[in-house]
C-alpha cells in the first residue's frame, strides 16, 4: 500500500553549518565547512566518545559538587590491627557514643551526612560550548546520513537479496543516524539555548522533516518493497524507530505535532504489514487513528491529516471517500489524496470483479457515481449510477441503517459539497470562489493586523468577524450579479470533460439527495445530516456569488418544511434567534456533536464555527466522539433552526420561506 512522502523539505546541510559559523566563535572554527569532511572512522569513534561525555554533563545539574574520598565504615567484616577479623561498628551506634540522636543528620556546617556519598562533580555548560557541541553532531550526522542515502538508493535499484546480518547492519546504520538527531535536537533544545538563535535551527531548517525522511521513511519504503523476507528486519526497526519518536515526543516538545503524526505513520506501517493476526491488526489502525485524532486537534485545517484517517477506513467506502474529499477541499488541500482516492475508485469501477456484492447498494453506487465524475467517464455511466441505482436505493438503505445513518449522513452531505467543487479543482468556479475569497481575506488580515500574508501559518485560515463579516454584509446589501450553475444536457453531452460540467451534473444529485432525506418528517436520524447541508449552505453566504451560484441546486422549500416539522422538544428560542452561535448545552463546557468533527478543518467551516469553538481545554473526548447521546437532540436541532433563520435574513430568495 502507498505512503505518500507529505513532510516538508528541508534545506542543504551546508547552509545550516554555515548559519552556526556565523556566531562570535573565533577565527578557528570559521573554516568548518560539511562538503570538505574527511573523516576516519577512528576520528568518528573519538568523536563520539567526546560527544558522549559532553552530552552527560549535558544531562547533569549545573551546580558543582564533590565526592566524598573516604566512605563511612558500614557492618562489613574488617581486619584489626592485630590481623584478626572483626565486625566494624554501626553507624547508629557511632552516633549514639558521640551525643546524634539521628544518625542521617549533621548539624555541624559543611559536613556532609554520614553513610551518604556526594553527587558526581559537573561542570556548567555554556552557549558557546553548545555550539561547538552542535557542529560536532552535524558533522557527524551528515557523514551517516549521506551513507544511508547512498545504500538504500542503491539497494532500491537492484533486486540483491540481503541476507540476515545485512539487513542487521541497515538498522545498525540507521539507528547511529536516529541517535545523531537525537544528539543534534537535545544539544539545540538545551535549557541554557532559551531564547538563543540555536534553538531555532532545528524548525529553520526542517530537520524533524529530514530525520523522517531520511532516517525512517526511505529505510521503510525499502523495507516494504522486500516483503516478505524482510518482514522481520522491518517489524524490528519499526518498533526502534517508534520508540525513538516517543522518546523525542518527551525530551522535544516544540515539534509535538509533526512526532505525533510519524508515531501515526509508523502505527500505520506496522498495520499494513500486519497479515496473520487480525486482531493485532486491528489494534494498530486503532493507534494510528488515535495518532491522527491527536494531530488533527493540534491541526484541524491540514488535509494530509485526513488523508491518513482515509486509508484506515477501510473497508467503509463511504467514509474513504468523505475522507478524501475532505482532504482536497480542506483549508490546507493535501493534493497526493487525488492519487490515492483512485485506489478506491478503481476496483469498484472494475466489473470483472464483482465488487457490487461486497457493498450496500447505495452505498456503492453512491461512490462509483463519485468515481465517473472524478475520472471523467461517460454521462451515461454515469447516470445510470446516480439516477437508476443510487437514488432508487436511498429510501431503502436509511431504513435498513437506521441510527448509523446519523454517521453516514453527514459523510454523504459532505462529499456532495466537494463533488460540487471537484474535488477542490482550481479550475471550477465554486472552487475557485471559495479559495480566492480566503486569499482576499488574507490580504485584509494584513492590512488590519500588518502581518504579512506569506509568513502567517500555513494552516491559517481567516475567520475573524470583523473581517469577514463586513465584506459579507456589503455583497448581500447591493444589487446581486452572480452566474449560477447550469444544468446538465445529458443528449449532447457524451463525456464529462470539464471542470464545470462536473458540478453541472452533481447539481441534480444534491437537489435529489436533499429532498428525499429532508421528506423524512419525524424521523431523528436525518438531523446530522441535515445539520451539515445547512452549515454548508450558511458558510457559503460568507463567499460573493456562491450561494447564488449553486441556488437552483438546493431544494429551498423541502428545506423549510424541514425547519418547521422538526421536533423542538428541549430547543432554547433564545438561542436560535440570536446571531450568536448556539455552542453550550448541558451547563457544561464540552460541546461538539458527532458531525461537528466531521466539518471541522473544512475552509468554508471556518465562517461558521466560533474561532474558540474547538479549542483544545473544550474538546470532548475522544472515545466519544462517535457516541450519540440523548442529550445531543436539542443542540443539534437549535444549530439547524439557527443556520435557517440566518439564511432566510441573507439570502434574498422567494423560494426559501420560514
Amino acid at each position: 500500500m502507498p505512503f505518500a512522502q507529505e513532510k516538508t523539505s528541508s534545506t542543504a546541510e551546508p547552509v545550516l553549518v554555515d548559519r552556526i559559523r556565523h556566531h562570535d566563535l573565533g577565527e578557528k572554527h570559521a573554516n568548518f565547512k560539511t562538503s570538505s569532511l574527511n573523516v576516519t572512522a577512528d576520528s568518528v569513534k573519538r568523536e563520539s566518545k567526546r560527544r558522549s561525555d559532553v552530552m552527560t554533563d549535558i544531562s547533569r545539574s549545573d551546580t558543582p559538587r564533590k565526592r566524598q574520598s573516604t566512605p563511612p565504615p558500614s557492618h562489613q567484616q574488617v581486619k584489626s590491627e592485630n590481623g584478626e577479623s572483626q565486625r566494624s561498628e554501626s553507624p547508629e551506634l557511632i552516633y549514639q557514643d558521640s551525643g546524634f540522636d539521628d544518625p542521617y543528620f549533621n548539624d555541624e556546617p559543611g559536613q556532609p551526612p554520614p553513610g551518604l556519598l556526594r553527587d558526581l562533580e559537573t561542570r556548567p555548560i555554556t552557549v558557546s560550548q553548545l555550539i561547538q557541541e552542535v557542529k560536532g553532531i552535524y558533522a557527524g550526522l551528515v557523514m551517516v546520513e549521506k551513507k544511508c542515502m547512498d545504500i538504500v538508493s542503491q539497494q532500491t535499484q537492484t533486486p540483491t537479496k540481503l541476507s540476515k546480518e545485512q539487513w542487521q547492519a541497515l538498522i545498525a546504520l540507521h539507528r547511529t543516524l536516529l541517535n545523531e538527531h537525537h544528539d543534534f535536537f537535545s544539544a539545540s533544545h538545551h535549557p541554557v539555548t532559551e531564547g538563543h538563535e540555536l534553538r531555532g535551527l532545528a524548525a529553520k531548517y526542517a530537520m524533524p522533516a529530514r530525520m523522517w525522511r531520511h532516517g525512517i521513511h526511505a529505510f521503510l519504503e525499502l523495507l516494504r518493497h522486500r516483503l516478505p523476507e524482510s518482514i522481520e528486519p522491518m517489524l524490528s526497526f519499526v518498533y526502534l524507530a517508534y520508540s525513538m519518536i516517543g522518546l523525542l515526543m518527551e525530551t522535544v516538545p516544540d515539534f509535538l505535532e509533526t512526532w505525533i503524526e510519524c508515531l501515526g505513520d509508523l502505527a500505520r506501517y506496522r498495520m499494513a504489514i500486519e497479515e496473520a493476526d487480525l486482531r493485532d491488526r486491528e489494534i494498530w489502525s486503532n493507534t494510528a487513528r488515535t495518532w491522527y485524532n491527536q494531530a488533527a486537534d493540534l491541526s484541524a485545517n491540514t488535509g494530509r491529516i485526513q488523508h491518513h484517517l482515509a486509508v484506515l477506513a477501510r473497508p467503509n467506502i463511504v467514509q474513504q471517500l468523505f475522507l478524501y474529499s475532505k482532504a482536497l477541499v480542506a483549508a490546507i488541500p493535501f493534493k497526493n489524496a487525488g492519487d490515492s482516492i483512485l485506489l478506491l475508485f478503481n476496483p469498484l469501477l472494475d466489473q470483472s470483479t464483482s465488487p457490487a456484492s461486497r457493498y450496500q447498494p447505495a452505498e456503492f453506487n453512491f461512490v462509483c457515481a463519485a468515481a465517473t465524475l472524478f475520472k471523467r467517464r461517460s454521462v451515461v455511466e454515469y447516470e445510470m449510477y446516480r439516477l437508476k441505482q443510487f437514488a432508487s436505493s436511498l429510501e431503502a438503505h436509511m431504513a435498513r441503517s437506521g441510527s448509523r445513518f446519523k454517521i453516514q449522513g453527514p459523510e454523504i452531505a459532505g462529499s456532495l459539497f466537494a463533488m460540487m467543487m471537484d474535488f477542490g479543482n482550481i479550475e471550477n468556479t465554486l472552487w475557485s470562489m471559495v479559495f480566492e475569497h480566503q486569499q482576499r481575506l488574507k490580504q485584509e488580515y494584513y492590512k488590519k493586523y500588518g502581518k504579512d500574508p506569506e509568513k502567517l501559518p500555513k494552516d491559517f485560515v481567516v475567520n475573524d468577524p470583523t473581517i469577514i463579516n463586513p465584506i459579507k454584509d456589503e455583497y448581500w446589501s447591493g444589487p446581486i450579479e452572480a452566474i449560477r450553475v447550469q444544468g446538465p444536457d445529458t443528449t449532447a453531452e457524451k463525456a464529462i470533460t470539464s471542470s464545470d460540467q462536473v458540478s453541472r451534473y452533481v447539481g441534480p444529485m444534491l437537489y435529489d439527495t436533499i429532498n428525499d432525506v429532508a421528506g423524512h418528517i419525524g424521523n431523528k436520524n436525518i438531523v446530522p445530516f441535515m445539520h451539515m447541508v445547512l452549515a454548508y449552505l450558511l458558510a457559503l453566504t460568507w463567499v460573493p456569488g456562491a450561494s447564488v451560484y449553486i441556488e437552483e441546486c438546493i431544494p429551498w422549500e423541502k428545506l423549510a418544511q424541514f425547519l418547521n416539522t422538526v421536533g423542538r422538544s428541549g430547543v432554547s428560542y433564545d438561542n436560535i434567534e440570536s446571531n450568536v452561535f448556539p455552542k453550550s448545552y448541558g451547563g457544561g463546557n464540552k460541546r461538539q456533536l458527532v458531525e461537528d468533527f466531521a466539518m471541522r478543518g473544512l475552509m468554508l467551516m471556518a465562517y461558521y464555527y466560533p474561532i474558540d469553538f474547538f479549542e483544545k481545554e473544550g474538546l470532548v473526548d475522544e472515545d466519544e466522539r462517535l457516541l450519540e447521546q440523548p442529550s445531543h437532540q436539542a443542540p443539534r436541532v437549535e444549530r439547524c433552526l439557527y443556520a435557517g433563520i440566518q439564511l432566510a435574513s441573507t439570502v434574498s430568495s422567494d423560494l426559501f420561506l420560514l
